[in-house]
């Protein structure tokens, strides 16, 4: 499908914006047709070079990135986006234990492609976006045919594996915060799945823009970023998030998927600017939508404030980004994660335990080299147990609890999942960021806040908050931190 549409879009809409790019205040137009072109010349570089290889992509958010992974999925090649976070030994290990042949990247992480390239023997070091890059396509678009195009096939012909399954397209590691991070096999098919689902809930159409602005390296990023150029939206490139403002100006937004972290940064911005959206931007922001992490109540009331409509989506990397996500056209259903899927050949259900589970081709193939892991969270009839706890209700709305290896259990017996008092928490006056955990063999409940109060003040506020819950729920020990905690590139708190 996304291929295919690609195609479309080449023949129907050739000159129409398929990205947009800063160029001091304004947006300049990158087509259709430049980007199906670029496509087809590095499918054909891979193809005649290195075909079917494992590829590393590192890289700040832009054009030659999706320009990278589109052409090595397309080719048949596995594409591993790379945490840009990650150290360059980091980078050589997780090279190495894929078995990747290449890794590209883009100027600006030069020196740490390099370094890593050191360490890592055999390895294929190359830029994109670079004059020298730019020459060496240009030599070899002069001696491609379109005899040679991609284009100008009916359809994209991928491979099985041995077992009879769709050939792996990506290999994205988990942004786990405690655990050691599990390389996740995706296919096209499981994000085509996606691109499906949420086509269904969320209304998008030829003209309307955008931003790219979710890390690439994170499933959230890119399945967004396909589901949006299927559709015809033009897509601002967006390598800083500290510039979210600026980016919402320059490149007119209609819509964005976005962090949490992110979201409550533009509700901050627009804030400083005007009384809502429309007078900070001189337009609406139809919708935005939150995933990655939980939305926190006081965040999705800020943003309603500023008229703008909050939807929230709910997936995980092993899921290719899918579970649930809230269509535009129900009303706000705040706290919720969204609607689960009702496409044909996707099921979801709730476990005995408490367990959301799901099944379809939007599910991994498995951990890449750990087949143990994998039957751990994909059992005999094909169910991926999310970890998470929950639940569905009749209408088919996703309500998360709790995940099950955070799970307090206190010396009494007693169960208390850490979220909801995390989300009870920063509902109060000043507190921003809270981490609940069990403390010690009693299990004694214990907090860490990042609270804009002083410290005497915010310890008032937790005290009295402590006088309406139950006493097995009451915060016993407290720790306020002066600075926000850092988080992994998906908006999730590292514990």
């Amino acid at each position: 499908m996304i291929f295919e549409t690609f195609k479309r879009m080449r023949e129907k809409r050739p000159f129409s914006p398929a990205f947009l790019v800063a160029s001091g205040d304004r947006a300049l137009p990158i087509p259709w047709k430049q980007f199906t072109d670029d496509i087809d010349i590095v499918v054909h570089l891979i193809r005649t070079y290195a075909p079917g290889v494992k590829i590393g992509i590192l890289g700040e958010n832009s054009y030659e990135w999706m320009v990278a992974h589109a052409a090595t999925v397309f080719s048949g090649a596995v594409a591993i986006p790379v945490d840009t976070n990650l150290t360059p030994q980091e980078i050589s290990e997780r090279m190495k234990y894929t078995g990747a042949v290449a890794l590209v990247h883009s100027s600006l992480y030069e020196e740490c492609a390099r370094v890593a390239g050191e360490l890592t023997p055999g390895l294929v070091v190359a830029g994109f976006g670079t004059l020298k890059t730019e020459r060496f396509l240009d030599k070899l678009r002069s001696a491609f045919g379109l005899k040679d195009s991609i284009w100008r096939q009916e359809r994209l012909e991928l491979g099985e594996d041995s077992t009879g399954e769709p050939q792996t397209s990506m290999i994205v590691f988990t942004s786990g915060t405690t655990t050691r991070p599990r390389g996740a096999e995706l296919t096209l098919k499981g994000m085509e799945a996606c691109c499906e689902a949420w086509a269904k809930a969320l209304p998008m159409h030829p003209g309307d823009r955008s931003l790219m602005m979710l890390p690439l390296h994170h499933i959230f990023g890119v399945c967004t970023a396909y589901l949006m150029l299927v559709h015809g939206v033009a897509l601002g490139v967006c390598p800083d998030f500290r510039r979210i403002y600026d980016d919402f100006e320059r490149f007119r937004v209609d819509f964005a998927f976005l962090v949490p972290a992110l979201a409550e940064i533009l509700a901050q911005k627009i804030q400083q600017r005007g009384s809502c959206a429309e007078e900070a931007f001189g337009k609406p922001i139809g919708w935005i939508l939150t995933g990655g992490a939980a939305l926190p109540r006081r965040v999705y009331e800020h943003l309603t404030s500023l008229g703008i409509r909050t939807l929230a989506a709910y997936g995980l990397t092993e899921t290719s980004a899918m579970y649930a996500v809230t269509p535009l056209a129900d009303a706000p259903r705040a706290g919720s994660q969204g609607r689960v899927s009702l496409m044909p050949g996707i099921e979801s259900k709730v476990s005995q335990a408490g367990e959301l589970l799901l099944k379809g081709p939007c599910v991994m193939k498995g951990y890449y080299r750990q087949p143990e892991r994998t039957a751990a969270v994909i059992d005999a009839d094909g169910w991926y147990h999310t970890g998470d706890l929950g639940s569905i209700d009749g209408d088919g709305y996703v309500w998360i609890t709790g995940r099950i290896s955070r799970t307090i259990v206190l010396s009494s017996g007693k169960k208390i999942a850490p979220e909801e008092l995390e989300e009870r928490l920063t509902a109060l006056p000043g507190v921003k960021e809270a981490v609940v955990s069990g403390e010690g063999e009693s299990r004694d409940i214990r907090a860490e806040v990042y609270s804009v109060l002083s410290e005497e003040l915010t310890r008032k506020i937790i005290g009295e908050f402590n006088l309406t819950m139950p006493v097995y729920k009451r915060i016993r020990t407290v720790t306020v931190r002066r600075e926000p905690f850092p988080r992994t590139s998906s908006g999730k708190i590292k514990t």
